[in-house]
């Protein structure tokens, strides 16, 4: 737990999470705003929703840059040392750092798409206005896909140690796998880490995997890459 708290003052003293989270609140403002005005009828509560959900990439390029900037600025081994702890268990504070300023990012980007796009839905859309029980589980949804995005970027960081290298590794994971994969197979596309993303922010409509099973899909992924980053630390060396 000390490793962890001190990974979390290293995340908020330096500048990454501020810039990171004033971006994200912007670009989830100023989506919410866009969608909700600029799209024409909105008047089904699933459009509704789907105006205030949004791809949290910022979210996931935040762990991917956190992560390797303590090896761009070669600081990386220098806390191992001075935990007195081996490299996998200070990997591994290291992404649950990141995991946890990754849920205030999430809780803020949500606040900030909801707080300005319910009362633009509610005053220039017609049609039903979204319902306590309807914003609560999507509020939920958005919140967990930020984080675990985080989570997602900063294994990837802690694997490829190179901040484009992780950036791009995460383009690849979100975007690009996906479109393969669904010209093979279209219902797999679902389990994907975006497919699942897609479905707790409610950016599709229709599809068959329900909401714990895309939660559970897109942990699966996080959690995944992250005992692969901290077991690949173990086996590397300090420099």
């Amino acid at each position: 737990m000390t490793l962890i708290i001190g990974e979390v003052r290293k995340l908020l003293t330096i500048r990454t999470a501020l810039w990171f989270g004033l971006a994200s609140v912007a670009l989830a403002a100023l989506n919410a705003a866009l969608v909700s005005l600029a799209s024409g009828t909105l008047d089904e509560v699933a459009e509704k929703e789907e105006a205030l959900g949004g791809m949290p990439i910022l979210l996931l390029f935040f762990g991917a840059v956190a992560v390797t900037a303590e090896y761009r600025h070669r600081t990386a081994a220098s806390a191992v040392l001075a935990s007195g702890r081996d490299p996998g268990a200070v990997a591994a504070a290291r992404l649950a750092a990141n995991v946890v300023v990754g849920l205030g990012l999430a809780l803020l980007t949500t606040g900030a798409s909801f707080a300005l796009g319910v009362p633009i839905l509610a005053a220039h859309q017609p049609g039903p206005d979204l319902t306590a029980a309807q914003l609560i589980p999507l509020a939920g949804g958005c919140v967990l896909a930020g984080t675990l995005s985080v989570l997602v970027g900063a294994a990837l960081g802690g694997l490829l140690r190179n901040q484009i290298a992780a950036v791009v590794a995460g383009i690849v994971v979100y975007f690009v796998a996906p479109s393969l994969i669904g010209m093979i197979n279209d219902s797999a596309v679902d389990y994907t880490p975006f497919g699942s993303l897609q479905v707790l922010t409610r950016g599709v409509h229709g599809s068959t995997h329900s909401l714990p099973a895309s939660a559970s899909a897109l942990a699966a992924w996080a959690v995944g890459l992250a005992v692969f980053a901290v077991l690949a630390e173990r086996h590397r060396d300090l420099g």
